[in-house]
């Protein structure tokens, strides 16, 4: 199991997190890999990162969004699944055995979070409540919560995908229409306890819409993010 980690400023939530992983890891998995991207972070993370093992560290020049950091991350992920999580530690690591078993049992290929129980201000969960009608109108992708970082893939369903934009939001219908099979299980949602949301309404709404379109529409409007990689490192 590779576990990617996208992270911007994070640096008071990832040795927590960094350690639930290593445990749930090492508990479930022969073989695993946790893969931090640090997407321009301006506090201690890297210095914080630096402390932590084992842990595969991929640090941008600057900050690109959530989506190039997680086409990195599964890029360099070289074990036979991939989960992605959240950097804020509102994703429980211990989910990601139960998602994998309900991929295997399913014969899936990618299975999605859904946060059912959400620990987010009523403002945000009605937001969530418009994009997962919207998703349903345009995308009909059948999750409930395709917002959801925490994710379990074959590692098989990255090749030849670049994400673009602010696409991450939509992974499920893009693999979809790839052909693969996508299922979802119901996951918890942590209250965040460090640091503070990067959430931003109104922006989030307007690129979710134009992402939308582009993938309902099939012609991309936007080429692929084109990251620069300032430091690649094993600790």
């Amino acid at each position: 199991m590779s576990v990617v980690i996208p992270v911007n400023n994070e640096s008071e939530s990832v040795p927590g997190l960094v350690e639930g992983i290593k445990s749930m890891c090492e508990e479930q998995f022969a073989e695993y890999e946790i893969i931090v991207v640090n997407d321009g972070s301006t506090d201690d993370t890297w210095r914080v990162c630096r402390s932590l093992h084992p842990l595969k560290y991929v640090e941008f020049d600057r900050h690109y969004g959530q989506t190039a950091a997680l086409d990195c991350g599964f890029k360099i992920a070289s074990c036979e699944y991939v989960a992605a999580i959240d950097g804020d530690g509102q994703n429980d690591p211990v989910d990601i055995p139960a998602m994998l078993k309900y991929l295997v049992d399913n014969d899936l290929d990618v299975v999605c979070g859904w946060r059912k129980d959400r620990k987010d201000n009523l403002f945000r969960r009605l937001l969530m409540k418009l994009a997962y009608v919207f998703r349903q109108l345009f995308l009909r992708d059948g999750i409930h919560d395709s917002g959801c970082t925490l994710k379990v893939f074959r590692r098989d369903v990255f090749e030849g995908l670049d994400l673009v934009g602010g696409q991450h939001r939509f992974i499920p219908a893009i693999l979809r229409n790839r052909g693969w099979k996508v299922g979802e299980v119901v996951v918890s949602h942590r209250p965040r306890e460090r640091g503070r949301s990067k959430y931003n309404s109104l922006s989030r709404i307007f690129h979710g819409l134009r992402d939308m379109f582009a993938i309902r529409s099939g012609t991309p409007i936007q080429t692929p993010v084109s990251y620069k990689i300032k430091e690649e490192v094993e600790y």
